[in-house]
């Protein structure tokens, strides 16, 4: 055949005794083809020098300019569509800045929420197929299979909250991109130790999420350094939704621990939990403290505005941009990058003087 491409797939799956499906999958080397397939398919496309033409870039090392941009958001509750992490100002600031850089860096930015496991398939297509040339996770649980699988195949991948584990090989051939979740937490934390606040509530974000995890940390830390023991019926597992928020601080409110503050891991959490203590007659910051954790745009106008964590989401989008890029056009430099934050002090919070907690004042 002179190395011309004078052969369609489907003529080569007839030559192979297969559908026109399995050649496609193994020319673009999906995992699930029986090992005794994928030869047979190779044999004859090798005997014909058969060269897709949708693979011939790929074959020639070349990279198109996409961007996967994969925000992972699990929710299993029936009104989840209400209470989708992605409708959170959070997603959207990083999405529409990593559209914007990459645009000034003349790539194009492929976007999929995923909302379940089967959503997965979609992921790893793109990767396979050599749609994009790379991709960046947010959203994600920690330490995910699938996209450690993905990373082991040598795809080029930043990820955006991730914990730093040395002792897993995928996170030492990928870049992570982080906030400093866990200082933050605890600047929040001990910013109302400072105000004589000892009864300090903690709603978290779950136990999936890294930024979570590091949230919780940071809080206690805060706590044992200034001598105060941490109460584990103060700490309510709950998930980055204001509902949720909203739920968890009735639970404190109901329940038998006093306190004065609250630290909550984000602020649709804060503002759920806001929204809950003003329905039990109480108030914010007078009875009772809160600081989130993101400092979105409309926190500074919620009532009261909220005291909060700012992330640097437009620094944090552009660094994930500009790393993937210089890894899709140089080399894969494998690092992690840990952004600062900041504590922004706004009206939710008042010294706790002539009362103790909310039950007891």
């Amino acid at each position: 055949m002179g190395g011309e491409d004078k052969m369609n797939s489907t003529e080569i799956a007839k030559l192979a005794g297969v559908s026109r499906s399995t050649v496609s999958r193994v020319i673009n080397n999906y995992s699930n083809v029986p090992a005794e397939t994928r030869e047979k398919v190779l044999k004859v496309i090798k005997e014909y020098d058969y060269v897709p033409h949708a693979s011939a870039r790929m074959l020639a090392g070349s990279q198109n300019k996409v961007i996967g941009l994969f925000i992972i958001d699990f929710n299993s509750e029936e009104d989840s569509l209400k209470n989708r992490i992605t409708k959170s100002p959070y997603y959207l600031e990083f999405t529409s800045s990593v559209i914007e850089r990459s645009s000034e860096l003349d790539y194009l930015v492929l976007v999929q929420i995923i909302h379940s496991i089967e959503g997965y398939e979609k992921i790893e297509e793109c990767f396979y197929n050599k749609t994009i040339s790379g991709g960046i996770f947010i959203g994600q649980n920690d330490n995910d299979e699938t996209i450690k699988r993905i990373i082991h195949k040598g795809y080029k991948v930043v990820l955006v909250d991730q914990s730093i584990r040395p002792d897993v090989q995928a996170y030492n051939q990928c870049i992570i991109v982080n906030a400093d979740n866990y200082n933050g937490a605890y600047e929040a934390t001990n910013y109302l130790v400072e105000q004589n606040h000892r009864q300090i509530a903690h709603i978290t974000g779950g136990s999936v999420k890294f930024s979570a995890k590091a949230r919780m940390e940071g809080y206690k830390k805060a706590l044992e350094n200034a001598g105060i023991a941490v109460n584990s019926e103060l700490i309510i597992q709950s998930e980055f939704v204001e509902k949720a928020g909203y739920e968890a601080a009735k639970r404190l409110l109901g329940g038998e621990q006093p306190f004065s503050a609250i630290f909550a891991s984000n602020d649709k959490i804060a503002f759920g939990a806001i929204k809950a203590i003003n329905e039990e007659g109480l108030k914010v910051p007078e009875d009772i403290s809160v600081v989130g954790f993101d400092d979105i745009e409309s926190a500074k106008y919620f009532h009261p505005p909220l005291t909060s964590v700012k992330m640097e989401l437009v620094n944090m989008a552009d660094l994930a941009t500009k790393l993937i890029i210089e890894a899709i056009e140089e080399d894969l430099t494998p690092s992690i990058n840990v952004v600062p934050v900041t504590l922004i002090e706004r009206k939710s919070c008042a010294p706790l003087t002539s009362f103790l907690s909310h039950s007891e004042s």
